[in-house]
């Protein structure tokens, strides 16, 4: 069995400092480990030999009060007895036991004596720390570390407590001022430690002692005005977390316990804190504290004084914080109504429609708590005030209005009251036109959500996955199925709300269709289908009832459909067959507009159904060539954008549904004839795109054209594999001169406008379209239709554009990594080395390198942010990192031979191939390193002391130094 190793090294790269990171905390956690494993077995003083007793005594306390399997209370148990017979060696070891779980390596003398000086033994400690900066209060296993410590002290302090009184009261005293100077330590480690300590040692006490035992009392208030009053609002956020978190504990208690009420406002003051952790356990300890009957009172005065501070954190941020801070606020309003005024009340009920489900969640508790109905309110009655809302809210996301109320509001999943409503004349139920709509609107987001389990796009939460409600689709599918063609018919004036009852059908159980002999319903339905779809002009309505109907026909094939498509293309046919006849009654423009709203509908089933045997793409592309040819005449004429943008979208759905079709078998005869059309037709089509993305002018139907043809590519990129020559022959692979044309057009459009104004919402529409056609060329490189590295001149600007398009490039550069390592690797090298040639240009002299300036600020984080990509898995992207740095070292030392000067100017690259070094595994550092080393050998005579750093800082990182076993290799 053999391990793969990495080897972690220095640098002054993010990427490298996440993995020193990672490697030092798992140092430290297999440190922990050792060390809670060090005794495995359960250790009872009564069964223990003497030798077993020895051999754990020569373990530090701490050793075994992390030990996996140790009985904390035999534990206790033996340190007491120790204690009796030796109190000050016992004291000691508990001494020794508070400087070890600070993370000191200090061995305070077996010899020290009491009084024992607090001060001189925390100053020598201080100087035993091998890494101030991790310590196992914050290291990944801390809550295990807190437990048991927490633990065995409980169990010692319950021993202790059967103990004489006086020595009793020694132990405590003693334990207890260590802490408190540690607490007040100006070392964080110490005060964090101590701290954490002494407020276990408070709520132990405050459990084990009746609030009336005086001594416990005194030693309880002393700690907590010294060390609880002081460290709450100690600088280090984990520190007040601490404090907050053990003061809900004692609270807990009440009344027995030491604190009284007034302490409450500790967490109310503790609101404005900046630690989000500390604001949330505020929160969540008042929210608790506030359902005990002798605390309401003085929490809801506090909160009454605070309220601002509430409603601050319920709107400053969509978060966790906002969520319980309005669930607070919904429990004081639920005890005092006067809490929240009505204009409170309505701006956070506003929150319904936040993007954070939780916080929406909470908003519609509360909404609904404000709006109880009366007994005996008919549905439409109760209805009103959801309806009411979500119209002033003027907020069109009905999805996200039901998300909020579906787990607490049954009303929007009620669904037979509301079908009868719509049935109805809604004028009876005093619905108005837009209440109507409203209803219609929460009747499909219900349907929806309850069906698929679907939680609406852009909402978020923890769980992006919901379930979908049992038996949902077949009650929605029994109540709506009878009554959605009668809906469809008395809807059919509104498109908004035909376009929402046009999808029901998406959501339903369509086996209720079989069985019953209720086939008759589906035909009904397909009917009103026909007569909505042949007589709409709206894209969106098409799309969405044309959608339904594919959904419809795959799921139960019917010859309805097969005649409605027929009727579609027949319907196009000759409003073109009418357009040039100048004896018709109809006016040029009313044939026009004939001949447009037939394409409209055939453009969108062209998306869904495979129109093939209409034998339509050479017609389209007929008409498509002489519309753009009528534009170019100087007199021609100048169709509407639409018609152009409806023939461009159907000639291309028609050319993916021919190129589709390539898969079925054909006889040879009939397969060469068939492929030498589809050729033709690609031609014609891309000239087409081609003279309007190179036109020299940007015109709207450019970014259109451009999203063609990169996808028609990638289409055609697949047929080159065929193994019949006949398709071979229909793949278009892009010439030199096409991707040209393309690149040109899209670095144009791409660096237009500044970084900056791209994100201002004014330039939406256009930050959108070159997103888009981006999106298009970077999947000719992820595909490998083309070659990655013509993608560099994009991937330059990955930083600088990073907040615009950022997401694009990394998801096309992951992409690209798993089509290609080798073609990937030298993409990044291409990436970098473009930033830095325009950096150190010939006029720069070597001694004169611009290497504090902002470009090479910008090329750095440019390789930080390049390597993150790779740093997920070293093993995996190995061949890419080798010959990453392989090509890099031949870029800079290319010249060795030639002229030193040339060779000096590259050397600083040296500082970017640095960047990649952690990504390399051990094995392959050394390969590295020694093809490195052997042009290094060549240079070094003539390098200056500048050009000696930058090959000695390579060469460092390169080096073999700290390993960790990462993963096993087979």
């Amino acid at each position: 069995m053999s391990y793969i190793t990495i080897e972690i090294d220095d640098s002054d790269s993010p990427a490298a400092d996440q993995m020193d990171f990672e490697t030092q905390e798992q140092s430290s956690n297999a440190q922990f480990d050792k060390q809670v494993g060090d005794d495995e077995q359960v250790v009872d003083e009564e069964q223990v030999g003497d030798a077993a007793k020895e051999q754990v005594m020569n373990k530090t306390l701490l050793q075994m009060v992390l030990s996996k399997k140790q009985l904390h209370l035999s534990l206790a148990k033996r340190w007491v007895a120790f204690y009796l017979e030796s109190p000050t060696a016992a004291l000691v070891s508990l001494l020794q036991f508070v400087v070890e779980a600070s993370g000191s390596h200090y061995q305070i003398p077996e010899d020290t004596s009491m009084p024992f000086s607090y001060s001189d033994i925390i100053s020598n400690s201080s100087l035993h720390f091998p890494n101030t900066c991790i310590y196992p209060l914050i290291r990944k296993p801390a809550d295990v570390f807190e437990h048991k410590v927490g633990t065995f002290l409980k169990a010692l302090l319950m021993v202790a407590n059967e103990i004489p009184m006086d020595l009793y009261n020694t132990f405590l005293t003693e334990m207890t001022n260590f802490v408190l100077v540690c607490s007040e330590s100006s070392t964080r480690t110490f005060r964090h430690t101590g701290t954490m300590i002494g407020l276990k040692i408070m709520t132990i006490l405050s459990d084990l002692k009746s609030s009336d035992d005086e001594m416990a009392k005194t030693v309880w208030m002393v700690m907590f005005n010294s060390m609880f009053e002081v460290r709450r609002q100690d600088i280090v956020n984990l520190i007040r977390l601490l404090c907050l978190s053990e003061l809900g504990q004692w609270f807990a208690r009440y009344p027995h316990c030491h604190i009284q009420p007034p302490s409450l406002r500790i967490f109310y003051e503790s609101l404005n804190n900046s630690s989000g952790e500390a604001r949330q356990c505020s929160l969540d300890n008042i929210s608790v504290l506030c359902r005990k009957d002798d605390l309401l009172p003085q929490c809801v005065a506090l909160a009454t004084e605070f309220r601002e501070i509430l409603l601050e954190l319920c709107v400053d941020k969509e978060d966790e914080i906002a969520e319980k801070s309005l669930r607070l606020l919904t429990d004081f309003y639920r005890v005092t109504p006067d809490f929240l005024c009505d204009g409170v009340g309505q701006l956070l009920e506003q929150l319904i429609m936040a993007a954070n489900r939780g916080l929406a969640q909470a908003a519609a508790d509360l909404f609904i708590l404000r709006r109880n109905g009366l007994e005996g309110e008919s549905f439409s009655q109760r209805i009103q005030p959801l309806l009411q809302f979500f119209v002033e809210s003027e907020h069109e996301q009905a999805d996200h209005f039901v998300d909020s109320l579906f787990d607490n509001c049954e009303m929007v999943l009620d669904w037979e009251p509301m079908i009868a409503v719509l049935m109805e004349n809604p004028r009876c139920h005093q619905l108005s036109e837009i209440y109507c709509s409203s209803l219609i609107a929460i009747l499909l987001a219900g349907v929806k959500q309850a069906t698929t389990g679907e939680i609406p796009p852009g909402r978020y939460t923890k769980d992006l996955k919901r379930e979908p409600m049992k038996g949902a689709q077949e009650r929605a599918t029994k109540l709506l199925a009878p009554v959605l063609p009668e809906l469809l018919r008395q809807y059919a004036s509104r498109s908004e709300d035909i376009e929402r009852l046009l999808e029901l059908p998406m959501y339903f159980c369509l086996e209720y269709y079989r069985v019953g002999n209720r086939m008759g319903q589906l035909t009904e339905l397909l009917e009103q289908f026909d007569i909505i779809l042949f007589d709409q002009t709206s894209t969106t309505l098409l799309q969405i009832g044309v959608q339904t109907l594919a959904f419809l026909n795959r799921m139960i094939p019917n010859s309805h459909t097969k005649h409605f498509l027929n009727s579609a293309v027949t319907n196009y046919n000759l409003a073109c067959q009418r357009m040039p006849d100048p004896s018709s009654a109809e006016s040029p423009q009313n044939r026009s507009n004939r001949v447009l709203d037939t394409l409209r509908l055939l453009t969108v089933l062209s998306g869904h159904f495979d129109l093939t045997e209409w034998q339509l793409t050479e017609l389209l592309l007929f008409s498509l060539k002489r519309l753009v040819s009528d534009r170019r005449m100087p007199h021609g004429a100048n169709p509407p954008p639409e018609a152009l943008s409806l023939y461009l979208k159907a000639s291309f759905c028609c050319l993916g549904w021919d190129m589709e079709n390539l898969k079925e078998t054909f006889d040879n005869e009939g397969m060469e004839e068939y492929c030498a059309a589809l050729n033709q037709n690609l031609e014609d089509f891309l000239y087409v795109t081609f003279s309007l993305v190179g036109s020299g002018r940007t015109e709207p139907l450019a970014y259109s054209c451009f999203s063609y043809t990169c996808d028609l590519f990638v289409l055609n990129g697949n047929l080159c594999g065929s193994a019949n020559p006949s398709i071979r022959s229909v793949a278009h692979v892009p010439s030199g001169n096409e991707v040209d044309i393309l690149e040109g057009f899209l670095m144009e459009n791409f660096l237009e406008l500044s970084p900056a104004d791209l994100m201002k919402e004014s330039n939406f529409d256009q930050l959108q379209r070159i997103r888009s056609i981006l999106t298009s060329y970077l999947k000719l490189v992820c595909l490998g239709v083309m070659p990655a590295m013509r993608a560099s001149k994009f991937y330059r600007y990955y930083v600088k554009y990073h907040a615009p398009f950022g997401d694009v490039m990394r998801c096309s550069l992951e992409l690209a990594l798993q089509v290609n390592p080798v073609h990937f690797a030298m993409t990044l090298l291409h990436t970098c080395l473009l930033l830095y040639v325009k950096i150190f240009t010939d006029g720069n002299a070597a001694g004169r390198l611009p290497l504090k300036s902002a470009e090479f600020s910008e090329l750095m984080e440019l390789a930080n942010r390049l390597a993150k990509i790779l740093i997920s898995n070293p093993m995996e992207h190995r061949e890419c990192m080798i010959v990453f740095h392989r090509s890099g070292i031949m870029f800079v030392f290319e010249a060795t031979q030639k002229q030193h000067a040339v060779t000096s100017k590259k050397l600083p690259f040296l500082r970017v191939l640095k960047v990649f070094v952690p990504l390399l595994l051990v094995q392959d550092k050394v390969g590295i390193l020694t093809y490195f080393q052997h042009f290094e050998q060549l240079v070094m005579p003539t390098c200056n002391s500048k050009d000696m750093k930058y090959l000695k800082d390579y060469r460092t990182a390169l080096s073999p130094r700290k390993t960790k076993c990462s993963s096993q290799a087979t």
